[in-house]
Parts: structure tokens; sequence; C-alpha cells
């Protein structure tokens, strides 16, 4: 009976996550349509958002793990992620020089990169819920998960209509990107299985790491190439606002 319930209950978070996810990754194209200058706003919230999460989440988490797997205090996550960092600095700066190639490519390049890490992470945070066979502890899990899966969904769409992808692809991507996390409920027995090993928590960690040096260049992009980006409160408020959610969030994830 306990099993049922469980199972029960793992539904309904797949749903609830599904939903959230769906809803709030097309909230800002429909927003759009009415209000274009809302976009300015959704862009500085977003950065609020990347940067956070990269320093406040990703970047911590990731260090925990390489810590537990080399029992050693070499910032091996914090170097992943500047050179990370860096590589996405050297692209965007080539990529400049040859005109024709960035019209072309980098608006494939860096929203394709971060939505398979996002695709990765999700899957893995499914994971985390769906192996669990004590019910308070699957809804712990659902409610930290469900705590930053919007402001997450949010900023992705933001972030592609930043490197004007067409609505139609930003649709299904965010359709697919919702998919992720319930997904990664339902297979969760083989991804945990992978994770109980060094292999797999190492790749776990590298992936944080690269995926915080990600959000850190997407984060800082929109500050170094707005130079009048934030010169109205407004903005300067949606930034914070960004900074302020995930370091809520962070006190309990």
């Amino acid at each position: 009976m306990l099993n049922m319930y469980l199972l029960a209950f793992k539904i309904f978070f797949a749903s609830s996550i599904f939903l959230l996810t769906l809803i709030m990754g097309l909230i800002p194209l429909k927003i759009a349509k009415h209000n274009t200058r809302f976009f300015g706003l959704c862009d500085s919230f977003a950065s609020g958002v990347f940067l956070s999460t990269a320093l406040l989440h990703m970047l911590p988490e990731s260090a925990e793990k390489f810590n537990a797997i080399y029992s050693g205090h070499y910032p091996l996550a914090y170097l992943i992620c500047i050179i990370t960092y860096i590589a996405f600095l050297a692209m965007e700066r080539g990529a400049s020089i040859y005109k024709n190639i960035y019209l072309a490519n980098s608006k494939i390049i860096v929203p394709g990169f971060l939505i398979t890490l996002l695709a990765i992470h999700s899957l893995v945070e499914g994971a985390a819920i769906g192996v669990n066979t004590n019910i308070i502890e699957a809804l712990a899990i659902f409610l930290a998960v469900f705590a930053h899966k919007s402001s997450e969904s949010f900023a992705l769409t933001v972030n592609m209509h930043r490197f004007d992808i067409s609505t139609k692809i930003i649709k299904r991507t965010i359709a697919l990107f919702s998919l992720m996390t319930p997904l990664g409920i339902f297979i969760a027995s083989y991804v945990v299985h992978a994770s109980q090993t060094n292999s797999g928590g190492l790749l776990t960690a590298n992936l944080n790491a690269i995926a915080a040096g990600t959000f850190l260049y997407l984060g800082v992009e929109h500050l170094v190439e707005g130079k009048t980006s934030f010169a109205k409160v407004q903005e300067t408020t949606a930034l914070i606002t960004g900074v302020a959610l995930m370091a809520v969030v962070a006190i309990w994830v």
C-alpha cells in the first residue's frame, strides 16, 4: 500500500514540475507581445538568476562533490568554472572577428550548450526524487526542486530570446525541457545507480562546475554589453530581485 502511495506522489510531483516549468517558460513570450520593454526587465532579472545560481548553488555543490571524491582542498571546481567562462568569452570574441560565422552560429552554440547542461541537471534532480523510498524525504526534495524550477525555466526563455531564436523553437525547447525532470523521476533507478559510483559523482561534479561557468558567462554578458542597461531603477531592481530570489532558495537547497 505504501508503494502505491509513493508512486501516486511521484506522479503528482512529475506532473507538477512539468506544468510549472512549461508555464513559467511560456510566460515571457506571452507578455512580450503586449509589452516589448518587458524583456529588458526580464533580461536583468535573468542575469541576477544566472549569477546567483552559478555562485550560490552549482559551484558550491560541485566543490563539495570534488572534495568528497578526492578528499583534498584544491579548488578544482572553481578552476573548471573559470576555464568554462574564458572559453565562452574567447568564443564570443573570436566569433565577433568573423561576423558571418557569428551571425550564423553563435545563436545556436551558447543557448544549445546551456540547454544541454540544464537538461542533464534536471534529469539528476528528477532522479533524486524518483529513487527515494521515503515519502517525506521525497516531498522535501520535490519542494526544493519546485522552488527554483520556475525561475530556471523563466530565465532560459529570456536567454534564448536574447539570441533572437524564433518563438516556435523556444516553445518546442521549453516543452522538451519541461519533460527532463519528470523523465529523471521515472528513470531514477538507472541514474542513481550511476551516481553512487565515484565516476558518476565525478561526472556530476564536472557538469555542475561547467554549468556554473556557463551561468557566470551568461549573467555577466548582459552587464558588460549593455553599458546603459542599469541606468534605470527598474532594471537594477530586477537584477537584485533575481539575485535575491536564488539567495533565498539557497537557504533550503
